[in-house]
């Protein structure tokens, strides 16, 4: 496939025209009909940038735990339009750490063009307050320890791109510094930080914050007369140094607070996530965590079957997009930057991936109307197509 036709959706606006396509990389994006004909034309569909799911846990009947089990998320992610991803777990001994991240550098070597890409892992944990833990065993959960952080960087090797912590735990700044000297993403998550140790954590190289609204608490009252005390939500919100994810299932954030997100973060800061659990992308089941615990997503959501807390979502990037656009009123130019652009540049791929532009790779979605995945391209090969 050499050049492709649709409503492409640039950084600068959407343009009824043509991408052309050379050696993996976009050669051109011009406006208007294709001079000679020899474009696949897609009429009104849209075309977007491959989608950037930087957090996320399952997808189909798997869990991004073993090799075998990634690789098939891998496979299945081109069909909802994701070209490139990081699989993360969360509460786990460390035996299971390092076994996930060996599991993903393999992983990662096992997939080849035809698949959507791994970018890495995410670790959510294992140095999580157990107060903010959500829906996190807490059997796992554990002070942080410097020594276990850099066995997880021998394994991993650069493959390790993202952790998620609590800032208030001890030792959270040396972490964060190790973190960032190995070029690996600090997010902040499940915690009971206090601003002050929100900033601390921040000048020490914090730049994320895992699933904002989700585990955060706003300070209470400490009597209903007074006025509402500033907490940490209120200190993320209006850092201006933080990226945002935000699970856009409309479950996780109800729409207005994804758009008071959007307002606190511009256009370059908002990175839309799934969180998604096995049992993404089927209907509605029973399905089993890492740990053995049980979950239905039988209301739209992944909740414990135990107490009905919430886990995850069965949320896959392109109804993540639809959402954006559909029920919060985002206009598409911005969305995209929300569901590829911006995660792109977090992840430090900006130079190569996330926007459709001359020079970078050709992974790009083609959606129809509803928003369902037509075709998929990775590095100019079509991966997936219906």
């Amino acid at each position: 496939m050499k050049k492709i036709r649709g409503r492409i959706v640039t950084p600068r606006g959407i343009i009824d025209g043509t991408v052309a396509l050379e050696q993996g990389r976009i050669a051109e994006v011009s406006a208007g009909p294709d001079a000679n004909g020899s474009a696949r034309d897609f009429g009104d569909a849209w075309i977007v940038p491959g989608f950037i799911d930087i957090h996320m846990h399952g997808l189909g009947k798997h869990v991004t735990y073993d090799v075998v089990a990634m690789v098939e998320v891998a496979r299945m992610q081109s069909r909802f339009g994701t070209t490139g991803f990081l699989p993360g777990v969360a509460s786990m001994t460390e035996e299971q750490y390092l076994d996930f991240g060996r599991n993903v550098v393999e992983a990662r070597e096992r997939t080849g063009l035809e698949t959507a890409e791994i970018l890495g892992a995410h670790f959510e944990g294992p140095f999580i307050n157990p107060a903010g833990k959500g829906g996190m065993d807490e059997a796992y959960l554990r002070p942080i320890d410097l020594d276990e952080c850099r066995r997880y960087l021998d394994v991993t090797g650069d493959a390790l791109k993202l952790m998620t912590l609590s800032p208030e735990l001890p030792g959270a700044e040396a972490l964060i510094h190790l973190l960032r000297d190995h070029g690996v993403v600090a997010s902040i998550g499940h915690s009971r930080a206090n601003p002050e140790q929100l900033d601390r954590a921040v000048d020490a190289g914090l730049t994320q914050v895992c699933h904002v609204f989700n585990t955060f608490e706003r300070s209470p009252k400490p009597d209903p007369d007074w006025p509402w005390a500033p907490g940490l939500l209120d200190a993320v919100l209006d850092h201006p140094g933080l990226d945002f994810e935000v699970v856009c299932d409309m479950v996780h954030v109800r729409p207005e607070h994804v758009l008071l997100v959007a307002q606190k973060a511009g256009p370059d800061r908002f990175l839309a996530i799934t969180d998604s659990l096995p049992g993404a992308g089927l209907p509605p089941g029973e399905y089993e965590m890492v740990d053995g615990r049980m979950f239905s997503t039988a209301d739209g959501a992944a909740r414990l079957v135990s107490d009905g807390t919430l886990v995850g979502s069965v949320l896959t990037m392109n109804r993540a997009l639809a959402n954006l656009i559909q029920t919060c009123r985002i206009d598409p130019v911005t969305a995209v930057k929300y569901t590829s652009t911006n995660a792109a540049r977090a992840l430090g791929l900006a130079e190569e991936l996330g926007s459709i532009e001359p020079g970078k790779r050709a992974n790009l979605a083609v959606l129809d109307e509803g928003f369902d995945c037509l075709a998929t391209l990775r590095d100019g090969r079509l991966i997936h197509e219906c």
